[in-house]
């Protein structure tokens, strides 16, 4: 199973609102995002292939920047129960005036 994969049914326990970036234009008021930023496949000396390691943007959008930070603080809290978790990183949070979104940003690594 990809890591795209496992953050996916990860997330859908959390929320049914989590989709690929760019979300679909029929989404709700408040949902995710989410894209791999990097990643890389470790080496061992025995097998040679080792665990897959992705580092993924996951957004929140919304228009009530309360309901948006609680569901990012949810989802840190709760994707370090579901998947093999390493180091989740704070972005800045925004405001986009031309969609009037709020968005909450974190990254967060995800070995296989």
């Amino acid at each position: 199973m990809s890591l795209d994969t496992r953050l996916t049914a990860a997330a859908n326990t959390i929320t049914k609102a989590f989709y690929p970036f760019p979300a679909p234009k029929d989404r709700p008021l408040l949902y995710v995002t989410y894209q791999r930023a990097g990643g890389k496949q470790h080496a061992t000396l025995n097998s040679g292939t080792g665990a897959e390691k992705g580092v993924f943007q996951i957004d929140v959008w919304g228009p009530k920047k309360g309901a948006v930070r609680e569901l990012a603080d949810r989802l840190k809290d709760d994707l370090q129960d579901l998947l093999k978790v390493g180091e989740i990183t704070d972005n800045p949070d925004d405001y986009e005036a031309e969609t009037s979104l709020h968005r909450a940003s974190f990254d967060v690594t995800v070995w296989a």
